[in-house]
């Protein structure tokens, strides 16, 4: 029996064969942009730091977690968050943002989030890398 009479038998076996070499390079591809996004995001995070000077970047400062409106922690509930509590933080963001020091806290926050999410997306889509962790 030829090949062609072998994909007369099961015609969506051939089609989706030829698919998943695309597939993998577009989840390899992705996923390599992730990677590179995580590696900026902590050289935003650092020079976020040393531009606004001390206590920024002296070891062990801890400032305080503010919420940013509109922008939650990625943890497994994310999807979860209700609109009327994104509306409730960006109030509350809007009444501890009004000095020059929380403006900074919130940078350092909202760099943070930014560094926090973009390799959380990397670590997932490492999930999906054929080879990787499964």
């Amino acid at each position: 029996m030829s090949r062609r009479e072998g994909s007369l038998e099961d015609p969506q076996a051939d089609s989706s064969v030829s698919l998943l070499p695309h597939l993998e390079a577009k989840i390899r591809q992705t996923h390599s942009l992730a990677h590179l996004l995580t590696k900026y995001a902590e050289q935003l995070l650092q020079e976020y730091v040393q531009h606004q000077g001390d206590p920024f970047g002296l070891p062990g400062f801890s400032p305080p977690r503010l919420p940013v409106a509109g922008l939650s922690s990625p943890t497994p509930s994310h999807a979860a968050l209700p609109a009327a509590r994104r509306t409730a933080t960006r109030a509350a963001t809007a009444t501890v943002a009004a000095g020059v020091f929380p403006a900074k806290v919130l940078g350092l926050r909202v760099c943070g989030l930014y560094r926090e999410w973009v390799s959380r997306t990397e670590g997932d889509l490492g999930q999906l890398v054929p080879g990787g962790p499964a």
